[in-house]
């Protein structure tokens, strides 16, 4: 009888340390898509596009952009159109120009072989103001038609601690 409860005991408390462990390892992310960009490149006139569905008007969230590209892009830096549509039709644009490289062309990234992925914080502490679906466009604003190289855009929506 004692190796049954001592059996019993041992599993509930894996299973606790599990639970905690699964728990603790969450970022507080609500929102992760990454939108693949054609292996012959990014036309400039394509865009990306992410529906995220917030229902939370309370509490700050980080919206971050991935980046993942391959070795042979061209240029140290990226610049991209990002364009927000609000549930209530407001829309935001901005531009960014996102370093991929340093001034000695050494890739800012992290990765192995011959893909990088960089993460770019977009907006910082922001609060959406009205429950529903957001849609973000992000087009590559090169002077390229055809722009080589990026693999893949991402959306990330993290609540702040």
């Amino acid at each position: 009888m004692k190796t049954k409860t001592r059996a019993t005991l041992n599993i509930s408390f894996l299973l606790v340390l599990s639970i905690a462990f699964l728990l603790s390892c969450t970022d507080g992310t609500i929102y992760h898509q990454y939108a693949a960009i054609d292996k012959d490149g990014w036309n400039k006139y394509a865009a990306a596009v992410f529906k995220a569905d917030i229902s939370d008007t309370v509490g700050d969230y980080n919206v971050i952009i991935d980046i993942r590209h391959r070795t042979d892009y061209p240029y140290q830096n990226l610049h991209l159109f990002v364009y927000s549509y609000s549930p209530d039709s407001v829309m935001m644009g901005d531009t960014l120009n996102c370093f991929l490289a340093d001034n000695q062309g050494r890739w800012v990234g992290k990765g192995i072989s011959s893909t990088k992925n960089l993460p770019i914080l977009y907006l910082h502490n922001i609060k959406f103001p009205t429950p529903g679906v957001y849609t973000f466009e992000i087009k590559q604003g090169m002077r390229d038609d055809m722009l080589r190289g990026i693999n893949d855009i991402g959306l990330s929506i993290q609540k702040t601690p």
